[in-house]
């Protein structure tokens, strides 16, 4: 693995937890200092829409920059933001209002560096290595999503909030002092892709929605990744504890086992890309797209069939197929990934994923109510079966006329 990569990893590792633990135990305490799940919810629509309708505007700022030097700022903020909400902690009770704006910037510059780390990782990786790192990528990142939550409620706890902030604050203190030594970038395979930009801001804006809508494959992607976040971003938040917990009576111990199986299957995908991907997995992307709503669509059609009986038959039933769509969720996003790093100009970049994020932002809240409406009336396991043949037939439209949206 080149040594920038390996630089790049650790740094992603630290920054990646503090980013994980951060939502996790942040919520307990606004909970617990306002008494209401009203407030704590106005509370966190508030901290998000900040991030969510910056981005944008974002993307297009840092591609004139260094990657690196936006991640490091971005990072050293973050550390004395969080070292900043221990003191008020440690020596006071803060108020609501400044605990709101710390944590809307602290979300609004996560989703800069996993912007700009994105962009650094085209810059560093070789195109016919996207998805082999990728993939490893991936595996890190949900080690950061599973075992970052487990450590900041056990930790939040036992020690309280204020030292699961100072935590964080050093994680982001060691991401940055990691970063500072990723050398000078230059990727060859990209420096024919490199293009022109305007000097004003609103031009290049334009311009980055331009490029998506003459790019007809990347502008295919975008509608899939769209639909996606759509259709199937309320499986955490709706589906899963509708089916498992509300009809099968699964307790709250055992549907973690529900977060577990799907990360061991997207660690086990990781790891088989890392090592065998040849880069030709975007090939095989309208069949994978299709597997993964298939298995979706199997787990509630196995539970209109169960019907609410044999619980221990279903979860394990359950487990097993959600092993695989983690398995099969990584095939198809590390590729769906890569493909945008190798297709997208450097240049373009930081506004095609800015505004990919920003779509996502809407699409994501969306899907969960509307799930959440169609799950009250019909069930969740119907919805779960009709959100995935709407997800087959939108892939089935793009990728019409023998792939031609991924060539």
């Amino acid at each position: 693995m080149p040594k920038n990569l390996k630089i790049l990893f650790i740094s992603r590792i630290f920054s990646g937890f503090s980013g994980a633990m951060y939502p996790v135990a942040l919520p307990l305490y606004i909970l617990k200092l306002s008494g209401s799940l009203a407030i704590s919810g106005l509370f966190f629509t508030l901290v998000m829409l900040p991030q969510m309708f910056l981005m944008p505007i974002i993307g297009v700022c840092i591609e004139t920059r260094s990657k690196k030097m936006v991640t490091d700022i971005s990072l050293a903020i973050l550390c004395f933001l969080a070292f900043t909400e221990f003191l008020l902690l440690q020596f006071s009770q803060p108020s609501l209002t400044s605990l709101g704006l710390i944590s809307a910037i602290i979300s609004l510059l996560f989703s800069v560096i996993e912007l700009s780390t994105k962009i650094l990782f085209s810059e560093i990786v070789p195109k016919d290595k996207l998805e082999k790192y990728n993939g490893l990528k991936s595996v890190w990142d949900n080690l950061a999503a599973f075992g970052a939550p487990m450590i900041a409620t056990l930790i939040y706890g036992f020690l309280g909030f204020k030292i699961v902030a100072l935590i964080i604050a050093v994680f982001y203190f060691i991401a940055s002092m990691v970063l500072i030594k990723l050398s000078d970038l230059s990727n060859p395979n990209y420096q024919n892709k490199v293009i022109q930009r305007e000097n004003n801001f609103f031009s290049n804006l334009k311009s980055g929605m331009t490029f998506i809508k003459e790019n007809k494959a990347i502008r295919n992607f975008y509608l899939l990744a769209s639909t996606l976040n759509f259709f199937l971003g309320s499986q955490e938040e709706i589906i899963n504890p509708s089916i498992l917990m509300q009809k099968y009576h699964i307790s709250e111990k055992l549907f973690g086992l529900v977060s577990l199986s799907f990360t061991l299957g997207v660690m086990v995908s990781g790891l088989l890309l890392a090592k065998y991907s040849k880069g030709n997995t975007q090939n095989f992307l309208k069949y994978l797209f299709i597997i993964n709503s298939v298995i979706m669509m199997l787990i509630g059609i196995l539970s209109v069939l169960f019907s609410g009986r044999y619980p221990v038959t279903f979860l394990i039933s359950f487990l097993f197929l959600e092993f695989i769509v983690g398995f099969v969720t990584i095939l198809v996003n590390v590729p769906l990934t890569a493909y945008f790093q190798s297709a997208v100009p450097i240049n373009y970049q930081g506004r095609v994923f800015a505004l990919l994020s920003f779509i996502s932002g809407i699409s994501v809240p969306l899907g969960i109510s509307y799930s959440g409406f169609i799950a009250s009336k019909i069930g969740a396991d119907w919805t779960y079966i009709i959100n995935n043949l709407f997800v087959i037939i939108i892939v089935l439209i793009v990728f019409r006329r023998k792939d031609k949206g991924v060539n």
